[in-house]
C-alpha cells in the first residue's frame, strides 16, 4: 500500500517508516523540518515537506494515499494551550479532512491512554470507559482527548474510515532516555515519587507499531479504538533500576514516601498561586503525583482479538535492544 506517516521525524513515526519500508511499502515520510529527513530517506522513504498546522502541505502530500498514520503530535509537560490546540487537535482535523478529500482508505490516529477518567487503583480500564472531562488536565492530555473525540465524530458524521490506537507510555530505542517515570533527577540522584511499587502502563515500541499496521490492514478496525499496552507488569523500580543501567544513568536514587510529598506539593501549589497573582487551579501538585501512581489495567482483548495483535517483544527484549542501540 501507499502510506503517508506524519510525524515521521519522531520517536514513534520513525520506528513506524522502518518497518513499512522493510515491508516493501511506498512510504511518504511528512517532516516539517531537514532534521532526521535524510535517515528517513536512507530507509527507503519518499520524504515530502509538510505541516498539520498547513492544509495545502496535507492535500498534496495525501494525493494518491491508501493509508494514513498520524503519528505527529506536540508533546510536552508544558506550553500554550494555543499550540496544543493548532497541532494536536485541529492538526488532527485537517489531516482526517485532507485524507477524505482525497479518497484514502483508512485513516490510523494515534491518541492516548490519557484520556480515560481517573478510576480507583487497580481498576481495569477497557475502550469504552469515556473521556476525562476534569478540566484541569495538562494541555497536552486535553488535546489528546479532544482529539480523540473529533476523530469519532468524523467516523460516526463523515463516514471517516479512522481507526484510534491508544497507546500506554512508549519505550525503546531512540525515545526518552529517562530512568525516572514519577520523580526529579537533581544532579546524579533521582528523587522517586512513592516506593517504586506502581505498576507502568508500558508498550514497547515495536509493539505500538505493529498494532498501527494491523489496524490499517483490518476492515473491521474502522470505527474502533484499541487500547495498546504489553501484558508484563512492570514497576516504577524495576524499570528504573533496569534502564538506569543500559542508559548509564546512576543506581543511586531516594524513595520519596506519599506523606512526605504532601507539604511540599502543597508549597510549590502557593508557589505557582503567587505567580499567577493569587489564583489557584485544582487538583493541586499532590493530586496529580498520586494519580500518576496509581496503578491501573488496561484491557488489550479488543486488539488481540480483532487486530490479532500481542506484544511480540517482551521487556526483557527491550532491555536488550535498547543496550545494543546505545552508542559505544
Amino acid at each position: 500500500m501507499r502510506a503517508l506517516v506524519t510525524g515521521a521525524t519522531g520517536f514513534l513515526g520513525r520506528h513506524l517508516v522502518e518497518r513499512l519500508c522493510l515491508e516493501g511499502e511506498e512510504v511518504r515520510a511528512l517532516a516539517r523540518r531537514e532534521a532526521g529527513a535524510e535517515d528517513l530517506a536512507a530507509l527507503g522513504a519518499r520524504v515530502v515537506t509538510g505541516d498539520v498546522r498547513r492544509w495545502p502541505s496535507l492535500r498534496d502530500a495525501l494525493e494518491g494515499v491508501d493509508v494514513v498514520y498520524h503519528c505527529a503530535a506536540l508533546v510536552s509537560g508544558r506550553g500554550r494551550w494555543t499550540d496544543f490546540l493548532e497541532v494536536n487537535v485541529l492538526g488532527t482535523e485537517r489531516v482526517i479532512q485532507a485524507a477524505l478529500e482525497q479518497g484514502v482508505r483508512r485513516i490510523v490516529h494515534v491518541s492516548s491512554i490519557g484520556v480515560y477518567p481517573e478510576r480507583e487503583a487497580g481498576a481495569v480500564i477497557a475502550e469504552d470507559a469515556g473521556y476525562d472531562d476534569n478540566p484541569s488536565r495538562g494541555g497536552y492530555t486535553r488535546s489528546k482527548i479532544w482529539a480523540d473525540g473529533l476523530a469519532f465524530w468524523y467516523a460516526r458524521e463523515r463516514q471517516a474510515p479512522v481507526t484510534v490506537l491508544r497507546p500506554g507510555t512508549i519505550w525503546g530505542p531512540g525515545g526518552p532516555a529517562k530512568a525516572v517515570r514519577a520523580g526529579v533527577q537533581v544532579g546524579r540522584l533521582d528523587l522517586v515519587f512513592g516506593d517504586g511499587g506502581n505498576v507502568l502502563p508500558l508498550v514497547y515500541v515495536d509493539n505500538v507499531v505493529d498494532a498501527l499496521v494491523l489496524a490499517a490492514r483490518r476492515a473491521e478496525a474502522a470505527g474502533r479504538a484499541y487500547n495498546v499496552v504489553d501484558d508484563e507488569r512492570i514497576t516504577q523500580r524495576m524499570f528504573r533500576e533496569r534502564l538506569g543501567v543500559v542508559c548509564g544513568r546512576p543506581s543511586a536514587a531516594l524513595y520519596v514516601p506519599l506523606p512526605a510529598l504532601r507539604p511540599l506539593a502543597a508549597g510549590a501549589d502557593l508557589a505557582k498561586a503567587a505567580l499567577r497573582g493569587g489564583r489557584r487551579t485544582a487538583p493541586g501538585t499532590y493530586s496529580r503525583i498520586t494519580r500518576s501512581l496509581m496503578t491501573m489495567r488496561y484491557d488489550t482483548s479488543r486488539a488481540k482479538a480483532e487486530l490479532g495483535w500481542k506484544p511480540r517483544v517482551d521487556f526483557e527484549e527491550g532491555v536488550s535492544r535498547l543496550r545494543q542501540d546505545r552508542p559505544r
